[in-house]
């Protein structure tokens, strides 16, 4: 706010118009256009009034950067008090490609607490590929979600529901919808547990040879530390560990077994039957899942010890064993998590081929909109719109507003292409895939909003002469930026004006919810409260579009930046514009929009670095201008100018930016010796996958009765489960 009001002195300071050559005041007299004649462009080359445009410059950027520099001082405060909330993601880190002799839970684990302290560090979890499994989770979920829509219908609607399957049978909903639930709840609970039982496995590093020469009784499950090793013969297993015991027992002795049978068997047969074997020996082992990637999370009860992990170096290999800040749990983007080192650099390089190759082609619709922002090339476009606003003068009022409304609803679809490339950069939470996204869309309107429109009207006439050379771009936009003042004005309005009023009236927001409202089920509270299709219901708050806006925020700056010193009214509309947001968001982000996609301003240093390189383009913008105008000596004046931003750039680069993004030491220490006594259960168990965590879910909506026959079943199976588990146990002794 301080940049605007300053802006507006100047405007009133430094008025273009004051000429004093008779042949400029001539022209300005000529000028129908109020704005026009306020602006650099009606000034004749070499004009004193060029001066103005040098000092304001100087005024407007040097005080940019000072308010810039006193950001970071409240900004970093509020960044370290929300670093040491007792959060999640404040107490862990990402660790991307592990060394293969760390891939495991316990080996991980025991490997940060070498190097740390033992209570330091509460817990750390490699992530393992389970496609599979993630696959019939998915499966069951939608199972589950079309079982309790039975029963509600049963409930309210008082009869029992029926559907139809692939052959033309009308079946009972629930009975079906039940067994299969109960067939998909036995068959990932049995995928979980023998997931679980390979990451035991893992972590004491057994082999089916170390199996072979040594009883797997002898072999322990959990690695005990050294002050009770002497106690362990005294501890009895639980009723968990006994069962994986047996499974892992049963398991891998059946294995070997069958290992053994298949290779007797083969012995005159060859190399084909032995793959066959290897086959069949895959089936009886179980599905793919369990492979484990590696990538996972540690979790600390330390924010210094935190705060040191995620700035050591943990590998003398570049990429190897690298730590980084912990997304959320909620926010971690499991398909990202292990992907190797070059996969990651091939997306990210396709990710910013494509974000180019959408940016040369978006050029063509954007500089057809703005071709059409004055009513004069619509006539010469349409035949017989002339007559037309000949009989209805109101006609080109709302044909000048036609080229902004169409450029305004043209940028509202980048967010969901530039989306898409962003999630295959790799990104592990949405907080860094954000950072990416804003970086994208601001680039992108800056390059088709403000410099293709500034060339709309001559940049189709002119492309072969900039393919022969290059330099002419610089010429030909110092040359149409003066004139398009009105152009921008328009759409700063619309797009600030009807954005507002859409934010205000949540037009688009109520739509949806009643488009949700007719398309999916909503006979119970619980229906209409869950979102369907993605589509979230009118009592679900919707979270902040970070990106978009704050992307906006820095076209505005661009804007102002170029303006402010060229056409100073410009000023004055971006004043009521930045004000308008002021009001309105922070209204609908303390009444409107959820606070769970906060992330304590992991977005403002990307838009700081953003508002720099804005300032750097616009200076380079101006010294064209200046320059074009003949006015070599305050061109000349504004190089210093430039060679101070960069200067300001790299200085912030050394300290400024480190400081927010990691926690003092000094801070943290305090802030452990405050959290001393504080209940650590908050972060157990919270960077498991999803999938992982469930192994049998039930209706909520079911009577006491079905929930009964639903535990009973449970339990039988269960108890199933340990009885043939015996059996087999028994087997594997006897056979031993």
């Amino acid at each position: 706010m301080p940049f605007r009001i300053l802006s507006l002195h100047l405007s009133t300071l430094f008025n273009m118009n004051t000429t004093t050559t008779t042949t400029t005041k001539d022209i300005c007299n000529r000028l129908s256009d109020g704005v026009e004649k306020i602006a650099l462009g009606h000034v004749s080359p070499g004009e004193a009034n060029i001066w103005a445009t040098t000092v304001a410059a100087y005024i407007i950027f040097g005080s940019a950067m000072y308010f810039i520099f006193q950001e970071f001082e409240w900004f970093t405060e509020y960044r370290h008090k929300f670093c040491t909330q007792p959060r999640p993601d404040n107490y862990s880190v990402y660790v991307a490609h592990i060394p293969e002799e760390y891939r495991s839970d316990g080996k991980l684990l025991n490997y940060f607490r070498t190097i740390f302290t033992k209570d330091a560090v509460l817990e750390a979890s490699v992530a393992m590929d389970i496609s599979n499994l993630e696959k019939k989770v998915q499966e069951r979920t939608k199972v589950l979600e079309k079982l309790e829509h039975a029963v509600n219908i049963r409930n309210v609607k008082g009869h029992e529901p029926k559907h139809g399957n692939p052959l033309g049978e009308s079946l009972e909903s629930i009975p079906t919808y039940a067994a299969e639930l109960n067939n998909l709840n036995d068959e990932i609970k049995a995928q979980i547990e023998e997931i679980e039982t390979k990451k035991l496995m893992q972590d004491q590093d057994v082999s089916c040879d170390d199996l072979k020469e040594s009883p797997l009784e002898q072999v322990p499950l959990v690695q005990e530390e050294e002050d009770t090793a002497h106690d362990s013969n005294e501890v009895q297993e639980s009723h968990d560990e006994k069962k994986h015991h047996r499974k892992l027992t049963s398991v891998m002795s059946l294995k070997n077994m069958t290992l053994d049978l298949m290779k007797e068997a083969a012995g005159t047969v060859g190399g084909t039957v032995l793959n066959s074997a290897n086959i069949a020996l895959n089936l009886i082992s179980g599905s793919q899942d369990g492979t484990v990637r590696d990538a996972g999370f540690v979790t600390f009860s330390s924010l210094l010890v935190k705060n040191q992990c995620v700035q050591t170096i943990h590998h003398s290999t570049p990429f190897t064993f690298y730590t980084m800040n912990a997304p959320r749990p909620k926010d971690v983007v499991w398909a990202n998590v292990g992907k190797s080192h070059k996969e990651q650099q091939l997306s990210y390089l396709l990710a910013q081929g494509a974000t180019i190759a959408t940016c040369l082609f978006w050029t063509i619709p954007v500089s057809f909109l703005s071709s059409l922002s004055e009513v004069e090339k619509l006539q010469e476009l349409i035949p017989g719109l002339e007559k037309a606003l000949v009989k209805n003068p109101w006609l080109a009022s709302l044909l000048a507003q036609l080229s902004p409304l169409m450029l305004v609803l043209l940028t509202s679809f980048l967010p969901v292409i530039l989306t898409i490339y962003c999630k295959k950069e790799g990104h592990i939470g949405s907080d860094t895939l954000h950072a990416s996204l804003l970086t994208k869309l601001a680039m992108f309107m800056i390059v088709q909003i403000f410099f293709v429109q500034a060339l709309s009207g001559t940049l189709f006439s002119s492309l072969a002469q900039i393919a022969e050379k290059p330099t002419l771009a610089v010429t030909l936009l110092a040359t149409s930026l003066p004139g398009q003042v009105k152009a921008f004005i328009q759409f700063v309005q619309v797009q600030n004006f009807l954005g507002c009023g859409l934010e205000l009236l949540r037009i688009p927001r109520v739509v949806m919810a009643l488009i949700r409202e007719r398309i999916g089920p909503n006979l119970t509270e619980k229906e209409r409260n869950t979102p369907y299709m993605g589509i979230l219901p009118i009592t679900e708050p919707a979270e902040m579009e970070y990106p978009m806006l704050f992307a906006e925020m820095i076209l505005y700056f661009m804007i102002n930046l170029v303006y402010s010193c060229i056409a100073p009214i410009m000023s004055y509309i971006l004043l009521i514009c930045f004000g308008l947001l002021s009001v309105v968001f922070r209204h609908q982000l303390i009444y409107t929009y959820s606070t769970e996609n906060d992330d304590g301003g992991k977005l403002w240093s990307s838009a700081i670095m953003l508002l720099i390189t804005c300032m750097i383009v616009s200076e380079l913008t101006l010294i064209g201008i200046v320059f074009l105008k003949l006015a070599f000596i305050p061109g000349v004046l504004l190089i210093p100018l430039i060679v101070c931003t960069f200067l300001f750039a790299s200085y912030l680069k050394q300290q400024h930016f480190k400081v927010t993004e990691f926690v003092p030491s000094t801070i943290c220490v305090a802030m452990d010796d405050k959290n001393q006594d504080m209940e650590l259960d908050f972060l157990k168990g919270q960077y498991k996958q999803s999938a992982l965590t469930e192994k049998t879910v039930y209706p909520e909506n079911f009577t006491e009765n079905e929930a009964d026959v639903y535990r009973t079943q449970e339990t039988t199976s269960e108890e199933n489960a340990l009885v043939l588990d015996d059996l087999e146990h028994a087997v594997v002794l006897d056979s031993n």
